[in-house]
C-alpha cells in the first residue's frame, strides 16, 4: 500500500498562525510578550525545535518553526497552554485564551521559505506598527541584521542563499526591499490565508496534501 502524505515529519517547516477568541488581544503589555518569547525559548529548548522567524502582533503571532523531531502538535499544544495559564491567571480571566486550534502552514523550504521569513518580518510594517522591519521590536528581524541576538536562528532562512553571510544577508535585504505591492502579491497571499494548507511548488503539495483537500495556491 503506498504511504500517505506527510504533513508532521523530520525536519519539516512550518507557518504557525494563533489569533485570540473573537479576535481579543493575547497580549496587553511589555510583560506579556516577554513571557510569551520566554516560553517560547524554553519550548524550543524542551522540544528540540528551531525558531527561523517571529512576530508577535497585538491579537495574534506568527511563527516560522522548524521540527527536527517531527513534533509540532506537542509542541504548540506545551506553548498555548503553558501562555494561556499565564495570560489568564495574571488577568484574573478564564476561558479559551485562542480562537480554536492554531493553524498551520506546511511550507517547502526553498524560495517560499524565504518568502514565509519576509511575510513574517513585514507583517508589523503592513499593520502600520513600525516603517522598518527591523525597528519593530517583537520580532526576529533586527536579528538577521545582527542588530541584537534572540532565540531565532537567521541561519535557516540565510544559508539557502549563499554560503556567504554577507552575500546571503545582501541578498536577503534585497528580498524584502521589494515595493509595497508585495502585500498584495501571489507570495505575501498564500501565507495571508486563514486556513491549513501545504506550500511549495506542485510535486510537493502532491506529496504532501491529503487526498481531497481543496488546496489552490499555484
Amino acid at each position: 500500500m503506498p504511504r500517505g502524505p506527510r504533513l508532521f515529519f523530520e525536519n519539516a517547516h512550518y507557518h504557525i498562525t494563533d489569533r485570540g477568541n473573537d479576535k481579543a488581544p493575547i497580549f496587553s503589555d511589555f510583560d506579556d510578550r516577554l513571557q510569551y518569547l520566554t516560553l517560547l525559548e524554553k519550548i524550543k529548548n524542551d522540544f528540540g525545535v528551531q525558531v527561523a522567524a517571529y512576530a508577535l502582533m497585538t491579537n495574534h503571532i506568527h511563527l516560522y518553526l522548524v521540527t527536527p523531531k517531527a513534533n509540532l502538535s506537542e509542541t504548540m499544544l506545551e506553548l498555548n497552554s503553558a501562555y494561556s495559564h499565564y495570560f489568564n491567571k495574571k488577568h484574573n480571566r478564564t476561558g479559551h485564551l485562542f480562537e480554536g486550534r492554531y493553524k498551520c502552514k506546511l511550507v517547502q523550504r526553498d524560495n517560499y521559505s524565504l518568502a514565509l521569513a519576509r511575510y513574517v518580518h513585514l507583517n508589523p510594517v503592513k499593520a502600520g506598527l513600525a516603517e522598518k522591519a527591523e525597528e519593530y521590536a517583537w520580532s526576529s528581524a533586527a536579528q538577521y541584521l545582527g542588530i541584537r541576538g534572540g532565540l531565532a536562528a537567521p541561519s535557516l532562512v540565510l544559508d539557502q542563499l549563499s554560503d556567504n553571510r554577507e552575500k546571503a544577508l545582501a541578498k536577503y535585504l534585497e528580498f524584502m526591499a521589494e515595493p509595497p505591492e508585495t502585500f498584495t502579491g501571489k507570495n505575501w497571499k498564500i501565507f495571508d490565508k486563514n486556513r491549513n494548507m501545504v506550500i511549495g511548488d506542485r510535486e510537493f503539495k502532491a506529496a504532501h496534501t491529503p487526498h481531497g483537500q481543496e488546496n489552490d495556491q499555484d
